[in-house]
């Protein structure tokens, strides 16, 4: 098992002007900022009224370091997209807990698998 630690977070559009004035602001400024972020993805279900966005991160620090860089958007998540699931999957500390705890995020504790 490594020490990645990934995420799915499903949110409710509210506001669809903001999602389409702001993602690829946002992907660029991740992907810009930060090394350890080794996936970022946002994807639209069929009717486009859900967001889904897909993270992994190399470990605790890189999650850290993206809370960080992603202050200048935190406004997106409140007034863009409402949270309506947030999975997060890997080995997380103390302190990526809670960070994401704050989002609403649920946490599945690593038992058995792979990564290639």
């Amino acid at each position: 098992m490594s020490g990645e630690i990934y995420w799915v977070y499903e949110g409710a559009i509210v506001n669809r002007t903001l999602v389409d004035e702001k993602l690829e602001e946002i992907v660029a400024h991740v992907k810009k900022n930060e090394a350890g972020a080794l996936a970022y993805e946002y994807c639209l279900n069929e009717d486009e009224s859900m967001l889904t966005i897909y993270e992994r991160y190399r470990n605790n620090q890189a999650v850290l370091d993206h809370g960080e860089n992603m202050q200048p958007y935190v406004y997106f998540f409140d007034e863009a997209v409402q949270v309506k699931k947030f999975m997060v999957f890997g080995p997380v500390n103390g302190q990526v807990k809670e960070l994401l705890s704050g989002f609403g995020a649920e946490f599945q504790t690593p038992l058995a698998g792979f990564v290639r």
